[in-house]
């Protein structure tokens, strides 16, 4: 394919491209070019959405920007969507003994994604998008100033573990106060958002938009009751674990209760690690964290370190981080809102180990389709790189920390990246759960707030929210997943009990465990996640068994 003569941002210019390949035989001496020649207009398509995105991102609120990625979702992603369907119908024709092995697990996902498809769902999809770019509007404007400092979103959150009760208390208040001027627009764009899920999954049969996303998202090694069993697991054997360790933390700051500005602070109230200068000092220490671990790796990041970081938070700038790759390029890319804090250098080396994973599966995969992983894995790429990476954040090692600080380090990412998330993912999920399956047709935004309060006291229940029972809701509505990305918040449950296994893997033998690691990850999407997580030294297990011993690794190390 020449791509010289495409424009992906103008469909005239794609629309010839797909009719070539749909009016084209497939047999067993050309089906092997012609799949390269599809990958290739993939890429070029996929290529111009992640850059627009990226731009959009960078700069919410410029007007052009936020034009060229509405043109995009609108005029031109539509129709590829609808020609797309029909080369994938088109390979599923196809008899399995032609497709080649490299793409047996993709047309398994293309028979999925057949079933599902409805050309009238196509225009709901696009809705869906553009109500995403103005929820992101939104949380990107966000900011409250306090003791005459203006601070963004994430410097807002950087405050509350500051050692001073009354700031962290403030700064909280605060937060509360600016969230109430755009609860009503995020709570009508949220029951937008859910009608047209409803409406998706009915039109393609789906009882229920659940039962829609499992086949969707090609969950085949696992079912949604799998999913509430982890759900009861982690209760019987995670939640005690945080419930002590939060007792502890109260005694310790010598409080009757825990109130919502007390959770991130620093038992011994000492003051929040700071581990760099500025966004070029966190890039560099990192790249060379990432070379003490594995010197390939540090090579890799080091790639990035020319234009392909965006770190630093800055007003107007899109909420949360993320890990792109842009495939004609061949060059992956990070975007963060770093602001000072420990919780950066964990982002940092999380979106790492995605960027890993797009290099490493796009060096021995040529084929799109076969890049990254089940999104499952692909976690397991960014949060097994967390783990990994925790005994090297020494400065003796090239890293961030005295030895001192670097244990407060790696105890405070098991208490936060393990004991208090895995209960926090088992709330955002279990309420999904609940939306999309159980709850009535007719529900209002009071009953979703209720049901979300309802699943955060049984699983964090060790805060105290009398007074600012609002301050739950605020929680859910900042929780990005829920507005842009429904149903995927388990796969960083899945993958975190999958990182733990990297780590205790890695305190056997570090150099098999990176071994293993980067193996599964060269694998890119072309094996099944259970089958991956085997290639990793891995188990995918949903049992109280199997978290229970887990923790017991977390409860010793702790």
């Amino acid at each position: 394919m020449n791509t010289a003569d495409i424009n992906p941002h103008d469909w005239l210019t794609l629309q010839p491209v797909f009719a070539r390949l749909e009016t084209e035989s497939l047999s067993a001496d050309n089906i092997g070019e012609w799949l390269t020649r599809y990958s290739d207009l993939e890429k070029t398509i996929y290529e111009a959405v992640s850059r627009a995105y990226r731009a959009k991102a960078e700069d919410t609120t410029d007007e052009t920007v936020e034009a060229a990625f509405l043109n995009l979702i609108e005029h031109v992603l539509p129709p590829a969507k609808m020609a797309a369907n029909r080369l994938e119908q088109k390979i599923a024709a196809v008899p399995s003994a032609l497709i080649p092995t490299d793409s047996l697990e993709w047309s398994r996902r293309v028979r999925a994604n057949l079933e599902i498809f409805r050309a009238e769902n196509v225009p709901l999809e696009t809705e869906l998008d553009k109500l995403g770019v103005e929820y992101d509007k939104t949380i990107g404007a966000f900011g409250v100033t306090v003791g005459g400092e203006e601070l963004t979103l994430y410097g807002a959150f950087a405050k509350l573990q500051e050692p001073d009760r009354n700031l962290r208390e403030t700064v909280y208040r605060a937060l509360l106060t600016r969230w109430d001027l755009s609860r009503a627009k995020l709570e009508e764009l949220f029951m937008q958002m859910l009608h047209l899920r409803r409406r998706i999954a009915q039109n393609a049969g789906f009882a229920d938009y659940r039962a829609y996303v499992w086949k969707q998202k090609a969950r085949f090694d696992y079912s949604p009751y799998d999913c509430l069993e982890l759900h009861q697991s982690i209760l019987k054997e995670v939640v005690p674990l945080l419930s002590d360790e939060m007792e502890s933390h109260r005694a310790a700051l010598n409080l009757q209760t825990l109130r919502p500005w007390d959770v991130d602070v620093d038992s011994a109230s000492r003051p929040p690690l700071k581990p760099y200068a500025d966004a070029a000092d966190l890039e560099q220490t990192t790249q060379r964290v990432f070379h003490s671990l594995d010197p390939a790796l540090g090579e890799l990041f080091k790639s990035l370190m020319t234009g392909d970081l965006d770190l630093e938070s800055r007003k107007g700038k899109g909420p949360g981080g993320f890990c792109d790759f842009h495939p004609l390029t061949r060059k992956a890319y990070i975007f963060m809102n770093a602001v000072g804090t420990h919780d950066d250098v964990q982002t940092l080396l999380h979106e790492g180990g995605h960027a890993f994973h797009a290099l490493l599966s796009d060096r021995a995969q040529p084929l799109f389709w076969n890049l990254h992983g089940p999104m499952e894995f692909c976690e397991v790429a960014s949060m097994g790189m967390e783990m990994l990476a925790q005994p090297h954040l020494e400065r003796a090692k090239g890293g961030f920390y005295s030895a001192e600080d670097a244990r407060r380090a790696r105890r405070d990412h098991l208490l936060e990246a393990v004991v208090k998330f895995l209960p926090y993912m088992t709330v955002v999920d279990a309420f999904q759960h609940w939306l999309y399956v159980d709850a009535a047709l007719d529900v209002t935004i009071n009953q979703i707030n209720a049901a979300w309060a309802d699943l955060h006291r049984r699983y964090l229940p060790d805060v105290d929210f009398a007074g600012i029972e609002e301050g739950m809701a605020f929680r859910w509505q900042r929780q990005s997943h829920l507005f842009t990305a429904p149903f995927y918040y388990i796969e960083y449950g899945i993958a975190q009990l999958g990182a733990v296994q990297v780590w205790q893997n890695a305190t056997r033998d570090e150099i098999s465990a990176v071994q293993q690691y980067r193996a599964a990850l060269e694998r890119g999407n072309t094996a099944g996640l259970r089958e991956l997580f085997q290639t990793a030294g891995l188990r995918l297990a949903f049992d109280a068994a199997h978290v229970a011993g887990l923790m017991a690794l977390v409860r010793e190390h702790l």
